[in-house]
C-alpha cells in the first residue's frame, strides 16, 4: 500500500514567508526608529545602496515591501516612489529566478490530486495578466508569497513584471503617503494605519482585489 508525502516546501514556506518576516521587521523598525538622525543624513549613494540591500531583503521575505514604503515615504517623500518600484520589481524578478531552480514541480503535483485546486491554477493559467494585477493590488497579501506562487505557477515572466507593476503603483502610493503624512516615526512604525483615510483606501483596495480575484476563479 503506497502512501501520498505531503512536500516539505508548503511547510518551510508557512515559517519564511509568515514567521520570518514578522521578527525581522519588528528588528528593522526598531532599528529606524533608533537611527533616524543617521538616516535622515543618507545621501543619493546611500540611498541607492540602501535600495539593493532591500531589493535583496524583500526577495528573500525578509522585510515586507509596505514597511519599506512607510520609511522610505517618510525621509523621502514622494521622490521614495521611484526606488521603492525598482526595488520590488527587482524582488520579484530575483525570487521567480530563484524558484524556477527550485523542485517546484513536487508541489504542483501534489496540488493537482485536489481536483478544485486543479481547477483553480488551470484557470489562473488562462488569465495570468489579471491574477498577478489583482494579486498584488491587495495590501493584506504577503508581497514574497505572491511572488513565489506566480514562479511555482509558471506564470509567464512579462506577465509577473507588468501585472506586479501595474498593481503595487496604489499600494505602494498608499504606504508612501502615510510615510509623508506621518507626526512622527516611532508612531509611524509601530501604529501605521492610525489614519482613517488610509484604513478606508486599504479596504477599499482589498475589496477590488478580492473581486478582481472572484472574477479570475470562476469565469467560464
Amino acid at each position: 500500500m503506497s502512501t501520498q508525502k505531503t512536500p516539505l516546501l508548503p511547510s518551510l514556506s508557512a515559517f519564511f514567508l509568515t514567521v520570518l518576516p514578522f521578527i525581522t521587521s519588528s528588528i528593522l523598525g526598531a532599528w529606524i526608529i533608533r537611527n533616524e538622525a543617521l538616516i535622515e543624513s543618507f545621501n543619493l549613494q546611500d540611498w541607492a545602496v540602501v535600495s539593493v540591500v532591500c531589493a535583496l531583503a524583500c526577495a528573500l521575505a525578509l522585510i515586507p515591501p509596505t514597511l519599506l514604503a512607510f520609511a522610505f515615504g517618510y525621509f523621502l517623500g514622494w521622490w521614495a516612489l521611484v526606488p521603492l518600484i525598482l526595488l520590488n520589481l527587482a524582488a520579484i524578478a530575483l525570487v521567480y529566478e530563484i524558484t524556477k531552480r527550485l523542485n517546484g514541480e513536487v508541489l504542483l503535483r501534489y496540488l493537482s490530486h485536489f481536483p478544485r485546486v486543479a481547477s483553480l491554477l488551470n484557470r489562473i493559467q488562462k488569465d495570468e495578466l489579471q491574477f498577478v494585477f489583482f494579486t498584488k493590488l491587495s495590501p493584506v497579501v504577503p508581497f514574497a508569497l505572491t511572488n513565489l506562487i506566480f514562479s511555482l505557477l509558471k506564470i509567464r515572466f512579462s506577465n509577473v513584471i507588468l501585472g506586479g507593476f501595474l498593481g503595487m503603483i496604489p499600494r505602494t502610493a498608499l504606504a508612501v503617503w502615510v510615510g509623508l503624512e506621518a507626526k512622527g516615526l516611532r508612531q509611524l512604525i509601530e501604529n501605521p494605519n492610525e489614519n482613517i483615510t488610509s484604513r478606508v483606501v486599504v479596504i477599499i483596495l482589498v475589496i477590488v482585489s478580492v473581486i478582481g480575484l472572484i472574477r479570475v476563479f470562476v469565469k467560464r
